[in-house]
C-alpha cells in the first residue's frame, strides 16, 4: 500500500500509541517508576492476567507485582488450519492464581448460533511454566463461560438442546473431572463449596454432584456475574429495571442486598474468595458495613479487569486490529498489546506495551477435534484433470466455487471501496462495468448489480448504507479475500466453513460445509447443488467485491420484505431510520422461523438466540462500542443487530500512516441525541403475551419444581413474531449519510507486495513458474506487469496432497491450510506451514518440472516472494535426471524482498526436477513455506 493510503490498522489502547511530542515517557511491558507501586510490591503475591487475540491466536498475557507487573506471555491458543483474522474468548484464574482456564475461538463463530454455542474450544494453562493442556469438549461462548471458583476447580458450560451441560474442570490435574446435564438454561456457573452455584431463569441455585438443583435465592430477573467468596457466600448481580443490584446469598440461603446502582455503574469481579465492587461510584453505592470481610469497593470503572488481590486494574486491552478487519501482517507476527491501567486508592496510572509471543504447544490441536466430526461425503472416481489428490482445487466440494484455482482468485478491497460499492449499491447505481476476465477470471463483461438487480422495499424506501456497512464489518471484518491478503491483492475468496472441518486441521466434512463467500458472507445459493445462482453469479459475487455487496444487499432486502408481508414492523417502518432495520438484521443473521401451514398455535417468527433479553448476553451490557473499541475485544457479548448497529453508528477504525492519526474506517450514521438513546431496552422482545417470555416470572420445566427463565418455554422457541415500538424515531433513530454519489468512480488502491513482474536471470534461464501461462495476472481490470514480463514458463509445478480415509472416504485435510496469494514472482505463489513428518495428513509436496532436458552444468534459482515465505527448513529435492537426488535446505525469509536464491549448481543429465514438502523437522504449523518459480540457468561453456 503507498504510503499515502490509509492503512487497515486500528490504533492501540492508548498505552500504545505514544505521541511523540508528548514528553511522557513512552510504554514499557512493565512499571519503570517503582515510586507509583504500594509498599511492600516487591513481595507482594499480587497478579493480573489478561488476553487479547489477533490473527495469530489468543494472547494469555500476565505481570505479577514482585516483577514491577513486568507483562510476560503465558501461551497463545490457536487451532493448526483455522483461517481467522482475529481469536476471541476470555479467561478466568484459579484460586491460587497459578492457573488460568481459557476458553477460546475465531471471531466469526459469533455470527452462527451453533459456533456460537457449541463451538469454542477450551484449555487450561499453567501461568508459572506456560504449559497448555486443552480440553476434549467444545464449549460456549457466553461471556461468563469459563467460570472459576476460590479454589483450584472451575465449571464450563455448553448448551445442549433444551439442556444445559456442565463440565468442572480440575486445573491441578488440567482434566475434566465431572459431566452434568441440568435441564433448561444455565447460565454464569461457578464453582462453589463441593457443587456449582449458577443462574437459572431468575434465581440463583446450586447444582450437586447428581444433577439436582436447589433453590439459594429467588430474585427479581435474571442473576449474572457470580462470584465466590471466602465466607461461603456468593456475590452476584441482578438487574432491576434501569438499576442493578449487588448482593450477598449464602450456602444456607440467606440473601442480602448489598447495594445497587445504574446498571452498568457497577460490577462484580473476583479471585481466590476475594471479592471486588467495582464502579467510579462503587463506596457510595455499598454498604460497608455490611460487607464480608473478604469483600472491597474499588474506584474504577465497572468494567476494569481486576488482579488477583485489588492492587491493580485494567481499564483498557488492546492491540488496535479487532476493530480494524483484523488483517494479518506480512509475517504473520503478533500485534504488540496496549495496556491502561490504575493503581486503586491512589491517583496513579500506567501504561504498558506487550508484545506477544507465540508457543508451540499452544498451537497444538485441540483433543476436542481429534475425533473428528467424519465425514459423509462419498468418494468419487476422479480424472487426472480433476484428481483431488493432485489437484490444487477441490473437485469432491460440497460449495459452489473451489479454492486455489489460480482463475478464480478474490479482490480485497480497501475500506475505501468496500464504502463505495455499498453507497452506490443502495442507492441501485452499482453498475461499473467489469470488463472480460475481470480479476484474472474468465468471467464475461458484468456489473455487479446487472448480476444482483436491487430488490425494491416494500414500502417504499431502501436500505440505509451504514446497515449494509455494519453488516459487512460484522459479516466478515470488511474482507472480500483471506485475511493474509492485503488490500490491493488477490488471494482465496474469506470463507465460513468451506471445509465443514470445525475448526479441525486434520477432517473434511463436506455434509457440515458452511459454503459463506466473501465480504457479505453469501451462503444462499452457494451449494454446488444449489441452482439459485447462475455459474457465472457464483464466480462474480467470488471473485468481486462489489458483486458480492450487490447479492448481500439483495439478501437483506428480500429479509424485509419478508417480514413486511408479516407485519413484522420497527417503530412504524420507516427504513430510512437504521434502528428500524433491527429486525430484518436479526433475520439475515438467523433466519425467520415461518409460521406452520398445520397448527395455528405452534410457534414462529425470529429465534431466542438473538433476543436481547437472553441470559447469554451481560443484562449490564451498554450499547457495542459506546464504551470504546475495546468492546471488539468480545464480541459475544452482544446480538448480531446490537453488533451492527454498534458498526454502523462508531465504524471500524483505521491509521493514517502519515499521520498515525486514528480515522474511522468509513463514514458512521446521524443520530440526533447519540446512537445510546435510540437502542433498544434488553427486554423489548419479551413479552407473555407475544413470544412466552417473561422476565418477572419463572417458567416451569417438566419434572422439577425449579424456576426458569425469562423464555418460559422447555424448548426455548419464545420467537418473536410480532411488530414493536421502542422509540420516536424522529426525535431519537440514526439515519445514513451518504459518502458517494451515484457516477462517483471506484476508489485506487495499490498493493502493498506488487509482484515481481520482470525476470532478473540471465535470458538462458529455463523458468518453471507456479502456474500455466494461461493463468492471467490481473489487478481488478488492469494488468500491473504489462509490458514488463520479459519470461515464458517452460514446465510445471505439480502437487500431491496429504490425505486420510475418515468413515470410508478419501479425504484431503492437507488443503485446509493451502492457499494462494496473488504476488511473488509473475503475480501468484502457494503456500502453507510446516508441520512435522508424522502428520502426514498435512503434508503438501510440490515439484517443479521443466518441459525438455537439462544436460551439463546448470545452477537451480528459486524464487522466493517477499511475504508469507519463512520457514527457516525448507528442503529442496533435487533430481538430477538420472535418478541421483541431492537435498538443499535453506531459509525462506528474505527479509521482505522478492528474490531469486541460489540452491546451488549441478550436472544435469536428463530432464530434471525439483521437490519441495512441507514436512519438517521443526514444524509447528506456524512458519510458512512458499512454492513461486524455480529456474534452471546453464552455465556458460
Amino acid at each position: 500500500m503507498s504510503v499515502a493510503a490509509l492503512a487497515l490498522v486500528a490504533p492501540l489502547a492508548s498505552a500504545a500509541l505514544t505521541d511523540p511530542s508528548d514528553p511522557a515517557p513512552a510504554p514499557t511491558d512493565r512499571v519503570t517508576d517503582t515510586s507509583q507501586l504500594p509498599s511492600g510490591w516487591q513481595k507482594s503475591g499480587d497478579r493480573i492476567v489478561t488476553y487479547d487475540g489477533d490473527a495469530t491466536g489468543l494472547h494469555v498475557l500476565v505481570a505479577d507485582a514482585a516483577d514491577a507487573y513486568r507483562w510476560h506471555t503465558a501461551a497463545t491458543l490457536s487451532e493448526p488450519g483455522v483461517d481467522t483474522d482475529q481469536w476471541i474468548g476470555q479467561t478466568c484464574v484459579t484460586g491460587s492464581g497459578d492457573r488460568a482456564v481459557v476458553v477460546y475461538a475465531p471471531r466469526q463463530a459469533v455470527n452462527n448460533q451453533q459456533g456460537f454455542q457449541q463451538g469454542a474450544f477450551a484449555a487450561v494453562v499453567d501461568l508459572a511454566d506456560g504449559r497448555v493442556t486443552k480440553l476434549p469438549e467444545l464449549v460456549s461462548l457466553a461471556y461468563f463461560n469459563p467460570g472459576c471458583g476460590d479454589g483450584e476447580q472451575a465449571v464450563l458450560t455448553r448448551p445442549q438442546g433444551d439442556n444445559t451441560e456442565l463440565l468442572t474442570v480440575d486445573t491441578a490435574r488440567a482434566k475434566l473431572v465431572r459431566q452434568q446435564t441440568v435441564a433448561g438454561q444455565l447460565t454464569s456457573a461457578v464453582p462453589f463449596g463441593n457443587e456449582i452455584a449458577a443462574a437459572q431463569g431468575d434465581a440463583v441455585v446450586s447444582v450437586d454432584a447428581k444433577g439436582d438443583t436447589s433453590t439459594l435465592a429467588k430474585t427479581g430477573g435474571t442473576p449474572f456475574r457470580l462470584v465466590p467468596d471466602a465466607h461461603r457466600g456468593l456475590a452476584y448481580q441482578v438487574p432491576d429495571g434501569q438499576q442493578v443490584q449487588v448482593r450477598r446469598v449464602t450456602s444456607a440461603g440467606s440473601d442480602q442486598l448489598l447495594g445497587s446502582g445504574a446498571l452498568g455503574s457497577l460490577a462484580v469481579h473476583g479471585n481466590g474468595g476475594r471479592v471486588f465492587v467495582t464502579g467510579r461510584d462503587a463506596e457510595e453505592a455499598v454498604k460497608h458495613s455490611a460487607l464480608p470481610r473478604s469483600w472491597r469497593t474499588l474506584d474504577v470503572p465497572a468494567s476494569a479487569e481486576v488482579s488477583t488481590t485489588g492492587s491493580l486494574a485494567l481499564t483498557s486491552v488492546g492491540n488496535g486490529t479487532e476493530a480494524a478487519g483484523g488483517r494479518r501482517t506480512a509475517s504473520d507476527l503478533a500485534q504488540p498489546v496496549g495496556i491502561d491501567a490504575v493503581l486503586p486508592g491512589s491517583d496513579s496510572s500506567v501504561g504498558f506495551k506487550v508484545v506477544p509471543k507465540a508457543a508451540a504447544q499452544g498451537a497444538e490441536q485441540s483433543p476436542a477435534l481429534s475425533d473428528g466430526v467424519h465425514t459423509d461425503s462419498v468418494h468419487m472416481k476422479s480424472t487426472a484433470d480433476d484428481d483431488p489428490a493432485t489437484s490444487t482445487t477441490d473437485p469432491d466440494r460440497a460449495c459452489a466455487v473451489t479454492r486455489n484455482d489460480p482463475k478464480l482468485q478474490s479482490l480485497q478491497p480497501s475500506t475505501a471501496q468496500a464504502e463505495w460499492a455499498t453507497d452506490l449499491a443502495v442507492q441501485g447505481k452499482l453498475d461499473v462495468r467489469r470488463r472480460s476476465g475481470w480479476n484474472g477470471s474468465e468471467l464475461p463483461s458484468y456489473t455487479p448489480q446487472g448480476l444482483f438487480p436491487s430488490t425494491p422495499l416494500k414500502g417504499g424506501g431502501r436500505v440505509p448504507a451504514q446497515v449494509m456497512l455494519g453488516v459487512l464489518s460484522q459479516e466478515s471484518n470488511l474482507l472480500q479475500a483471506s485475511s493474509r491478503a492485503a488490500a490491493g491483492e488477490s488471494s482465496n475468496f474469506i470463507q465460513g466453513g468451506y471445509y465443514g472441518n470445525a475448526g479441525s486441521v486434520h477432517t473434511v466434512n463436506w455434509a457440515a460445509a458452511d459454503c459463506g463467500y466473501g465480504i457479505a458472507q453469501v451462503t444462499s445459493g452457494m451449494a454446488k447443488a444449489d441452482t439459485t445462482y447462475t455459474a457465472e453469479q457464483q464466480q462474480a459475487l467470488t471473485v468481486d467485491y462489489a458483486a458480492n455487496i450487490a447479492a448481500g444487499l439483495q439478501i437483506l432486502q428480500d429479509k424485509w420484505n419478508q417480514l413486511y408481508d408479516r407485519g413484522l414492523l420497527v417503530n412504524g417502518g420507516d427504513p430510512k431510520y437504521l434502528e428500524n432495520w433491527w429486525l430484518a438484521l436479526w433475520a439475515y443473521n438467523s433466519g425467520l422461523n415461518l409460521p406452520s401451514s398445520t397448527d395455528a398455535s405452534a410457534p414462529w417468527g425470529l429465534g431466542w438466540f438473538n433476543n436481547p433479553a437472553n441470559g447469554l448476553y451481560p443484562a449490564d451490557r451498554t450499547m457495542f462500542l459506546s464504551s470504546g473499541y475495546d468492546d471488539a475485544r468480545t464480541p459475544n457479548l452482544w446480538t448480531y443487530p446490537e453488533r451492527v448497529l454498534g458498526w454502523a453508528a462508531y465504524s471500524q477504525q483505521k491509521t493514517d500512516p502519515a499521520t498515525g492519526a486514528a480515522v474511522r474506517a468509513f463514514t458512521v450514521g446521524e443520530w440526533p441525541s447519540g446512537a445510546p438513546a435510540a437502542e433498544p431496552a434488553h427486554d423489548t422482545f419479551c413479552k407473555p403475551t407475544a413470544n412466552d417470555c417473561d422476565i418477572t416470572k419463572p417458567r416451569k420445566v417438566a419434572g422439577s419444581s425449579q424456576p426458569e427463565g425469562p423464555c418460559q418455554r422447555d424448548d426455548f422457541k419464545c420467537w418473536w413474531h410480532q411488530p414493536v415500538s421502542w422509540t420516536d424515531c424522529t426525535a431519537t433513530c440514526g439515519t445514513e449519510v451518504l459518502k458517494y454519489a451515484a457516477g462517483d468512480p471506484e476508489p485506487k488502491v495499490a498493493a502493498p507486495h506488487p509482484a515481481a513482474c520482470t525476470s532478473t536471470l540471465p535470458a538462458n534461464a529455463l523458468i518453471v513458474d507456479d502456474v500455466p501461462n494461461t493463468v492471467k495476472f490481473r489487478v481488478g481490470s488492469a494488468n500491473p506487469c504489462a509490458g514488463k514480463r520479459n519470461w515464458t514458463s517452460r514446465g510445471t509445478l505439480t502437487f500431491t496432497f496429504g490425505s486420510a480415509q475418515q468413515n470410508g472416504a478419501t479425504v484431503y485435510p492437507s488443503k485446509i491450510d493451502f492457499h494462494q496469494l496473488g504476488a511473488g514472482f509473475g503475480g501468484h505463489f502457494w503456500l502453507t506451514h510446516t508441520r512435522v513428518p508424522s502428520y502426514t495428513d498435512s503434508v503438501v509436496t510440490g515439484t517443479w518440472t521443466p518441459d525438455r532436458k537439462v544436460m551439463g552444468s546448470a545452477e537451480v534459482m528459486v524464487h522466493l516472494p517477499d511475504h508469507e515465505a519463512n520457514t527457516p527448513s525448507a528442503t529442496y529435492r533435487i533430481d538430477l535426471g538420472d535418478g541421483t537426488v541431492v537435498e538443499k535446505t535453506i531459509s525462506q525469509d528474505t527479509g521482505g524482498k522478492n528474490a531469486w536464491v541460489s540452491l546451488g549448481s549441478y550436472e544435469f543429465q536428463g530432464t530434471p526436477s525439483v521437490s519441495l514438502s512441507s514436512d519438517t523437522a521443526d514444524g509447528t504449523g506456524d512458519a510458512s513455506i512458499a512454492w513461486d518459480a524455480l529456474a534452471f540457468v546453464p552455465s556458460k561453456p
